[in-house]
């Protein structure tokens, strides 16, 4: 039963990169809900742990600010969705560089992390196909299965 767990439902990780500080610390440990998005769609806001590619040892950590059907557009370092600016309270810095509208896809998200000066996310490599989302964190507390 506990493989079953921490295999399918809840895993664990060491955060090794700064590109989600201060909302998650670097070398902090956290728990993975794999098992959430089984039963909902991810949402804007979520914290979202991926791989992009099947063969990486390890995965990304970042938030999801643009939804599949949305337009998205990153202008003065800001972020616009379907025209409206975003409220991004837990980012830290400018989101540069700009992005003319950018349609995302069905079956995609759009990524960054809360420290917009490291830029290893969307603005690089583009939308996160759901397939490759591994689970959901949340920051210093455990989920319910809603």
């Amino acid at each position: 039963m506990g493989y079953f767990i921490q295999g399918y439902v809840v895993s664990s990780g060491i955060l090794i990169d700064r590109s989600m500080q201060p909302t998650l610390a670097k070398e902090g440990y956290y728990l993975i809900n794999e098992y959430i998005y089984c039963f909902v769609n991810p949402e804007r806001g979520d914290i979202v742990v991926f791989r992009r590619t099947p063969d990486a040892s390890m995965g990304y950590v970042k938030r999801i600010v643009g939804l599949p059907g949305e337009t998205l557009l990153i202008k003065s370092g800001d972020v616009y969705k379907d025209g409206l600016r975003l409220e991004e309270p837990y980012a830290i810095g400018k989101t540069h560089p700009d992005l003319a509208p950018h349609s995302i896809a069905a079956g995609n998200h759009y990524v960054l992390g809360d420290n917009r000066w490291v830029r290893e996310d969307s603005r690089e490599f583009g939308p996160v196909p759901l397939k490759k989302i591994e689970g959901k964190i949340a920051a210093d507390k455990l989920f319910p299965f809603r």
